[in-house]
């Protein structure tokens, strides 16, 4: 239930405590990718490796097609509407969701790599202490 809470609230895999994203509303198109180079709480990277996010196009493939059946189940088949005003509402609708798509698929991408350690922040606090002193 907390996996899902922090993902939904686009947290830190890790700590559950940080934001993933700089910017916190998804519909500012220009900062929808930014995010910082690491969690400020347990100090986990969030750019592992260059082009790591390209499999987030995978997830959101998925999203997506999860999106379209619903769509077609409740509109198409449900409500009885016409294929040209279906298609165009599908679209209309996915451009829209596009940006939440794109930050949810990345979300879910990196929570499949990384698992919850309740003590990660306490772990990174000793880490820079040690740091620190030398």
């Amino acid at each position: 239930m907390k996996k899902a809470i922090a993902i939904l609230g686009m947290k830190c895999p890790r700590c559950y405590e940080d934001n993933l994203y700089t910017y916190s509303r998804p519909l500012q198109l220009r900062q929808l990718h930014v995010m910082p180079d690491h969690c400020s709480c347990c100090g986990l990277s969030f750019t592992q490796e260059p082009g790591f996010y390209t499999g987030a196009m995978y997830v959101s493939y998925v999203l997506n097609i999860l999106f379209f059946i619903l769509f077609f189940f409740t509109f198409y088949i449900g409500l009885h509407v016409d294929g040209l005003i279906f298609m165009l509402t599908y679209s209309v609708s996915v451009l829209l969701l596009s940006p939440f798509l794109f930050r949810y698929s990345r979300t879910l991408y990196i929570h499949l790599f990384y698992s919850y350690e309740p003590r990660a922040k306490e772990l990174y606090i000793k880490s820079m202490a040690l740091k620190s002193q030398v």
